[in-house]
């Protein structure tokens, strides 16, 4: 005797396999888990989204602002790979022994040796010059110089920044004490504190608006907000407002802003961990990195943005090169603390 299925049942039997197998495939999915200071639905998903196509494993993890390395110490396998937009918070967590050590052929292939930990514990995967940006109507480019020349009083009441206490300014003029030598860079930070505009306050962008809005007219701010406020409608005129200046190519050069990734002490998901490490070392995460940040790979195959190589052309710049003022990280230690405590003497973040 023959039975016969039902059409109906058929269909929910294999609706019911083909359940029980995503169910199983789920199961079987690994996760890795990242803690980050960058945001998730930013400029990191694309590089993410293109992991988890190549490794089929599903990257989840915690993305917070501020006080990364607080959260590492306090949970130290809470994720298994950390992104940083500062490298110097990586070196401070390796100084605290926060970070796994790894080996990575690919990496080293990848990396050139200025931008690895020496004691590989973590590596920068890109970079972006702190640069002058100038109200065009107000300012020309052969009224700059270098970073020194901002304290000059000829600026008096004509800069605007963000927080002093913030980690790119916290970078930055730590790169003034360990470029500089710490008389000088006091003078400068101090100098320039004497000429702002305004109490600082805002993110960078804030900056180039307050310049279009004839607030002040330069700003401390990162290469990369420029050709992201001109593609942006509504930040458009302030991008336009505005020229861009690299410090003291004259001289020693201008500071660079790195970001860096490195491996957890956690141990379940290491050699996931390190895949994705390798993945942003490689030509195709370094040029995905480029296309989503704006930022200047470390891949030495991978070009400057094409939005990004007119930067300085004003000042007689070629292709977005510039000389590079270069401060290892490890010459960065204790400078965090030192610029603190300084910022905090003068009031810098009061406007006084």
């Amino acid at each position: 005797m023959t039975t016969r299925r039902t059409p109906w049942l058929s269909g929910l039997l294999t609706l019911a396999m083909a359940l029980t197998a995503s169910t199983a495939a789920l199961a079987q999915q690994r996760v890795l888990r990242i803690i980050s200071d960058r945001t998730d639905q930013g400029t990191l998903r694309p590089m993410l989204e293109a992991f988890e196509a190549k490794s089929g494993a599903k990257v989840t993890g915690v993305f917070l602002d501020q006080g990364l390395v607080n959260r590492l110490e306090s949970r130290p396998t809470e994720a298994d790979v950390v992104i940083t937009k500062d490298a110097e918070l990586l070196e401070l967590a390796a100084e605290r022994g926060l970070l796994s050590p790894f080996k990575s052929a690919a990496i080293s292939a990848s990396i050139p040796p200025e931008f690895m930990d020496p004691q590989g514990r973590f590596f920068v995967d890109a970079y972006r010059a702190r640069i002058i940006f100038y109200s065009k109507a107000r300012v020309k480019p052969s009224d700059l110089s270098s970073y020194e020349a901002l304290a000059d009083p000829k600026w008096k009441g004509r800069i605007c920044v963000r927080s002093g206490s913030h980690d790119y300014n916290l970078a930055l003029f730590g790169q003034f004490f360990a470029s500089f030598g710490d008389d000088k860079a006091r003078k400068v930070i101090t100098g320039i504190a004497d000429n702002l505009a305004r109490a600082p306050k805002g993110n960078d962008r804030e900056q180039a608006k307050a310049i279009f809005e004839g607030k002040c007219d330069l700003a401390l701010m990162n290469t990369y907000y420029h050709p992201m406020m001109a593609a942006n409608p509504d930040q458009k005129a302030w991008a336009d407002s505005v020229g861009v200046y690299f410090p003291s190519q004259a001289g020693k050069g201008t500071f660079i802003m790195r970001s860096a990734v490195g491996l957890t002490k956690a141990s379940e998901n290491r050699d996931l961990g390190l895949q994705l490490m390798e993945f942003l070392a490689s030509r195709e995460g370094q040029q995905k990195m480029v296309d989503a940040t704006k930022q200047y790979a470390v891949h030495r195959d991978v070009p400057v943005h094409p939005l990004m190589v007119k930067l300085g052309a004003e000042q007689g710049l070629v292709d977005g090169k510039f000389r590079m003022d270069f401060v290892p990280l490890v010459a960065m230690a204790g400078r965090r603390d030192q610029v603190i405590k300084l910022v905090n003497e003068i009031g810098f973040d009061s406007g006084q």
